[in-house]
């Protein structure tokens, strides 16, 4: 280690003097300085952050507006269509606009029928709305692919299973609408069950009315129920005569057909008052339109004049009991 000499300790002494001796410089507070940079009133903040480049902010908006016109367009996202939910119901049938002037023929005719019978337009059971609901649901509508699966021939009739203390209401769904019938088992038994147990089988779904007759004479019928569409077809059976309302075919009333013998599914509709056109023939009456009179009178079809009508359908026939 190298010796100190005199000069350099007196030299060294001396510096460390005069560094003690130095005052140190005075700092100011923070605060202070924060008052000396405020702004005066007239002066604006300095843009900071992307403020700081206004061509990026115009580009932002325009990315974002481009990207929600995306999603708007392509209904995605935000704008995609509510998921639909799955359903066993089928859409309903279209339903042709009636006439103008088929609900005042209605109203005419309805007016002209028997007490009893016209009382039912408004008294029936059958226009009860949870027997309507019953009638009306289209759901268990067969598609057209079902339909030609449907059994339209058998070895005999049914055998005898209604309750025949009780009247059936029928809901005849038609590409037209809704025509309500009140089945009366106390008229015609035999016809009545048929019906009923045909119904309940579909029977009568898809089929046309393949014979329309309008102001003909006397004789004013829209009939259907035949699996062939020309007056020929039937299901295989007949049915027996049943005198209980034989001879009563006023306007509304629904009768069974007949060539030799009842025909075990063709009935007809009598749109108009045919006591006298059908005076003294064997047909089973077995029940009445109770609603949906403008409907029936409007069922377009072939006549024995006019071959070339397009028949209307009967989407769905429903029949439940009365109570």
């Amino acid at each position: 280690m190298p010796k100190t000499t005199k000069r350099t300790a007196t030299k060294r002494a001396a510096r460390i003097a005069k560094a003690h001796a130095t005052e140190l410089p005075t700092v100011e507070p923070k605060v202070a300085q924060q008052s000396q940079q405020r702004r005066t009133p007239k002066q604006q903040a300095p843009a900071r952050g992307i403020a700081r480049y206004p061509w990026a902010i115009t580009m932002s908006i325009l990315i974002i507006a481009a990207g929600v016109a995306l999603l708007y367009f392509n209904h995605v996202g935000p704008f995609a269509p509510p998921a639909k939910q799955a359903s066993n119901a089928k859409k309903a049938p279209a339903v042709a606009t009636l006439a103008p002037d088929v609900k005042a023929k209605a109203t005419t005719v309805v007016a002209s029928m028997p007490a009893d019978h016209k009382q039912a337009f408004t008294s029936s059971n059958c226009l009860k709305s949870g027997i309507l609901s019953k009638i009306t649901d289209t759901s268990a509508a067969p598609s057209s692919a079902d339909k030609d699966k449907i059994k339209h021939s058998y070895d005999k009739a049914p055998a005898m299973t209604i309750n025949q203390k009780t009247t059936y209401c029928v809901g005849i769904n038609t590409n037209r609408g809704l025509i309500v019938l009140e089945l009366m088992p106390q008229w015609a038994p035999e016809t009545v069950n048929n019906f009923v147990y045909l119904a309940q089988n579909k029977f009568y779904d898809g089929l046309t009315f393949h014979r329309v007759m309008k102001d003909a004479g006397n004789l004013q019928i829209a009939q259907g129920g035949d699996p062939k569409g020309d007056g020929t077809g039937g299901p295989g059976y007949t049915l027996p005569d049943e005198t209980g309302k034989n001879g009563d075919y006023t306007a509304g009333t629904i009768s069974m057909a007949r060539s030799d013998k009842v025909s075990g599914s063709q009935f007809f509709l009598n749109t108009g008052d045919n006591s006298t056109g059908l005076k003294g023939q064997n047909f089973n009456t077995f029940g009445w339109v109770v609603k949906g009179m403008d409907v029936a009178l409007a069922l377009q079809g072939p006549s024995d004049s006019n071959k070339n009508i397009t028949s209307d359908v009967m989407n769905h026939v429903l029949v439940v009991p009365a109570s």
